[in-house]
């Protein structure tokens, strides 16, 4: 069967058997995939095909080279692509304003294994880029980040999960961002999945400088984390988040904490903003059972947690825990 092509989009709109359509955005669009299942007159994946539906490029690094900063172009990552990422250098979202969305369910996602050395990770230089529906491995032990933010204001994960291939094989940290003030403003996750049994995990985001408008919804966190790390945000010392939301997280912890931990979030600022609300957490800490550490300046709404296997949750009564 034949398709239709509209290379120059339809930015007037179009009417196909009179219903109207309209263009939902204004950039290019591409396709990657190198799964040898192809799709109906297609062929398979290469840097030397033209990027479309049934010529799709063989690795994302080369579609991004091809998107032009701005216009809001959006890959799209067909179902049982696979990537092995063995440098810092390999796969770089350094073009702004591009979104990265991958097809497919449960294990026909396209994957991102990350290999080789602790330094291997992606880079993020640009603003505005989004991440969505792909599934991010570690095949090396303790990965320090899946992500590293430089300049990378708005950055977007959506519905990704990201796991170890065994106990061994991990990541310290999902996201790394860097130590200038505001370089990773407007950090956004939503419904992501990280799972991650190596007590070496440290944290899900290591904010190393001051930012602002950070927004976490939803999500599962199932981690072996290290005593007194928390679970969701490491914030620096000296640094503080402000107008933060984190909102309906769930996190499952497989160690125990001391009184002096945080389960979600470290800091030893006082003057951080924003409003940590209805997030449910299972843990070991009988001590503290703080979700923040003390006067952190957050505030906090309908939160609950659990210390006791098989217990069910109970709101926590007082600020900052």
């Amino acid at each position: 069967m034949a398709y239709s092509h509209f290379q120059n989009g339809f930015s007037n709109g179009v009417t196909l058997r009179g219903l109207p359509l309209q263009q939902v955005q204004p950039g290019k669009v591409c396709f990657v995939g190198n799964s040898t299942t192809v799709v109906e007159g297609g062929i398979g994946g290469s840097n030397g095909n033209k990027g479309s539906y049934q010529q799709p490029f063989g690795t994302l690094d080369y579609a991004i080279g091809r998107c032009t900063a701005g216009r809001g172009d959006v890959i799209f990552v067909l179902p049982g692509h696979a990537e092995t990422i063995s440098s810092a250098t390999a796969l770089n979202l350094d073009v702004a304003g591009v979104a990265i969305i991958g097809l497919g369910v449960g294990t026909s996602r396209p994957t991102f294994t990350l290999d080789t050395a602790t330094t291997t990770t992606i880079p993020v230089s640009a603003a505005n880029i989004t991440v969505s529906n792909c599934v991010f491995t570690a095949n090396f032990a303790d990965i320090v980040s899946v992500f590293t933010l430089t300049t990378a204001k708005n950055f977007c994960l959506d519905n990704v999960f990201v796991k170890a291939t065994s106990t061994n094989m991990n990541f310290l940290y999902v996201i790394d961002t860097d130590a200038t003030t505001a370089n990773a403003d407007g950090l956004t996750v939503i419904n992501c999945e990280w799972i991650e049994p190596d007590t070496a995990t440290l944290s899900f985001v290591k904010c190393d400088g001051t930012n602002d408008n950070w927004y976490f919804q939803d999500g599962y966190l199932g981690l072996g984390v290290n005593n007194n790390k928390a679970a969701l945000i490491e914030i620096a010392a000296g640094k503080i988040l402000t107008n933060a939301i984190v909102d309906g997280v769930s996190v499952y912890r497989l160690n125990t904490d001391t009184a002096t931990g945080a389960l979600l979030i470290t800091t030893n600022g006082t003057t951080n903003t924003g409003i940590i609300r209805h997030c449910h957490l299972q843990h070991a800490d009988t001590a503290g059972e703080l979700i923040v550490t003390a006067s952190s300046g957050f505030g906090f709404i309908d939160n609950r947690m659990s210390g006791v296997a098989g217990a069910s949750a109970y709101l926590l009564p007082a600020a900052d825990s």
